[in-house]
């Protein structure tokens, strides 16, 4: 059995899918095993995915179902002892399974939370959003692994939940997610926020990977969610719904920062769609998340007065919700 399982999915990639296969398959670590999942890509995409020859490969081809879906059907293939995800808009450096490997080893987590680094258009790298969240976490601390139940682990555990929710940033024990019955919710965009929220809530044993172990690359010419300015972004809505539900049935809930930690993450979200849908859609998204607020447990809406660091982003959502309640 591979220690590690990665899943790529693509639709309608084409060469520039390469660069994150290519990253994959040249690890130095090589005991691994990759799933592509073609979620019923046009014949210059499948047949390159088909083109590539690697014993470690495994390809699916499905007809068309969003990505949720294909990262689905990759899990349901996984044989390694953790899995993790790389989409086509990422890469990762050679040595990133190696330091995974080493941190398995070494701290035994049920997931593993890494710094990523963002490739602006014009190629200019910058460290990912949360960066700002992993230094607090180091600060809190260190380089130990955050044991549930185990009080000191508290705060670094609100502060997993509040680092960026992007696919390629979690490594996770193979069993867990199938104990836990972790899936992307399918039909949805913005679906990490929801796999993200329940790895953590999962997770027994977290660990922290200080070096950053994936690139997320801004492209022209490709349609990414980061760009877009349609009514896709209204599916941040239900994602939210069926992510605070579900999370008002976990343990972590009676945590009250812990509980503003989930409720920041999805509305962070939220603020930024408003943010940067058409205007044409605004009003309708004003009104949605209005209608949000009003069928959600109300004990998210109870957030603390005072925060620690790294959860700054909580005041902020809470001004927002007080706009959005009294508009």
């Amino acid at each position: 059995m591979p220690k590690i399982s990665c899943i790529t999915t693509t639709y309608n990639d084409g060469p520039a899918l390469l660069t994150s296969v290519t990253s994959v398959l040249n690890q130095t670590f090589e005991d691994f095993q990759y799933i592509i999942v073609d979620d019923g890509s046009l014949p210059e995409t499948r047949d390159l995915v088909l083109s590539i020859k690697d014993p470690r490969l495994l390809v699916l081809t499905q007809a068309n179902d969003g990505i949720s879906g294909a990262r689905n059907k990759g899990l349901e293939q996984v044989k390694g002892d953790y899995v993790c995800f790389l989409d086509a808009d990422d890469a990762r450096p050679n040595w990133a399974f190696r330091a995974i490997a080493d941190l398995i080893d070494a701290q035994d987590p049920d997931l593993i939370l890494s710094r990523g680094i963002l490739s602006e258009l014009r190629g200019d790298l910058t460290p990912f959003y949360d960066t700002r969240i992993f230094d607090a976490i180091e600060v809190e601390m260190g380089q130990t692994p955050a044991v549930f139940g185990t009080e000191s682990a508290q705060g670094r555990l609100r502060l997993a939940q509040l680092v960026e929710p992007q696919s390629a940033n979690k490594v996770m024990r193979t069993a867990l997610v199938k104990h836990a019955g972790l899936r992307f919710p399918n039909s949805h965009f913005f679906e990490d926020v929801y796999f993200h929220t329940f790895a953590v809530a999962a997770a027994q044993r977290i660990s922290f990977l200080s070096d950053p172990s994936f690139t997320y690359f801004r492209r022209y010419g490709r349609v990414q969610i980061t760009s877009s300015t349609s009514d896709i972004r209204m599916d941040i809505i239900p994602v939210t719904k069926m992510t605070l539900e579900r999370f008002a049935l976990c343990a972590q809930f009676h945590d009250p920062l812990h509980r503003a930690a989930v409720l920041a993450s999805c509305f962070k979200i939220i603020m930024w769609c408003e943010q940067s849908v058409s205007y044409h859609y605004r009003h309708q998204f004003r009104q949605a998340v209005q209608a949000l607020l009003m069928m959600i447990d109300p004990l998210y809406l109870h957030l603390p007065d005072k925060v620690p660091a790294g959860m700054e982003i909580i005041p902020s959502v809470q001004r927002y919700i007080t706009e959005v309640r009294h508009a």
